[in-house]
């Protein structure tokens, strides 16, 4: 979804495109790149499309997102505001990913609430159109 964002957003630090990935995975495999960081930043996430479709449910796709932005923000002197973005709705969501995907965002939108430095990003219609 990022790529050429580079091209867009001056002063921008990185930006890590990994497609196709999962929550999970991303908490084991991508966390260790935000230890590079060492001021404060602001960590955009999209991610949990994959996640939906792969049959996870709303509380377990919030919940790894939860343990997600814990694993980024751990340990740093100065804050790393996360924003986390909508699960975009798809053309090929049925009867039962569309409402996961409205439930999943509600739950983002409330960890977010309840968390420091964390933000809901509704861009789900932005994307599409």
């Amino acid at each position: 979804m990022c790529r050429g964002v580079e091209e867009h957003i001056p002063n921008l630090t990185a930006a890590y495109v990994h497609p196709g990935t999962f929550l999970r995975r991303s908490l084991e495999q991508h966390t260790g790149r935000f230890d590079r960081v060492i001021r404060e930043a602001l960590v955009v996430v999209h991610i949990g499309t994959n996640d939906v479709a792969s049959g996870l449910s709303p509380a377990a796709i919030v919940g790894q997102m939860e343990a997600l932005i814990d694993q980024i923000q751990h340990g740093h002197a100065e804050p790393l505001y996360v924003a986390v973005c909508s699960i975009v709705p798809r053309p090929v969501d049925n009867e039962w990913t569309r409402p996961t995907v409205r439930e999943t965002n509600r739950g983002f939108r409330q960890l977010c609430q309840q968390k420091d430095d964390c933000i809901y990003l509704p861009t789900g219609t932005p994307f599409l159109y």
